[in-house]
């Protein structure tokens, strides 16, 4: 648990130097493709979810670091558009902590850089176009973005 920790961490000092948020979205997708495309196996189990793959491992992991005061979370109102009622929240991680980068790092530093930069949508997009099998129970892939309509 310990290299997850660190690596969350890592994405998290990332964002903050890049001057871009992470929600939780955002960071379940970049570590599904850390799995599957940057070949680093953290036994994170994803399985499919309604925003595609999810693993209940990260979510435990980066619910410590908030509990430890490691990381701190903005929670920001989703509202529905006709209604204007809170609908949900969109919770935004935010490094708390002291961090240094390792020369182990170089790589993962990497390829967070890359993806941390891109919106969630687009991140998303690329998620369920190139892995349809874990958003086979997603919302946001039929109602909002209808990339499988086309």
């Amino acid at each position: 648990m310990e290299r997850i920790y660190h690596l969350i961490k890592l994405l998290l000092y990332i964002a903050r130097e890049e001057g871009v948020e992470v929600n939780a979205t955002k960071l379940q997708k970049i570590f599904f493709l850390l799995e599957k495309e940057g070949g680093v196996d953290l036994g994170l189990e994803f399985k499919p979810w309604f925003f595609g793959p999810y693993s209940s491992i990260l979510q435990d992991c980066i619910e410590k670091l908030v509990d430890s005061g490691d990381v701190d979370v903005k929670e920001q109102e989703i509202k529905d558009m006709l209604s204007n009622e809170i609908i949900g929240y969109k919770r935004v991680y935010i490094l708390n902590s002291d961090f240094s980068k390792s020369e182990n790092d170089k790589k993962i530093e990497e390829f967070f850089r890359k993806w941390v930069k891109m919106s969630r949508s687009d991140i998303l997009n690329y998620v369920y176009k190139k892995y349809p099998e874990y958003g086979k129970y997603s919302i946001i892939k039929d109602k909002i973005l209808g990339i499988f309509n086309e």
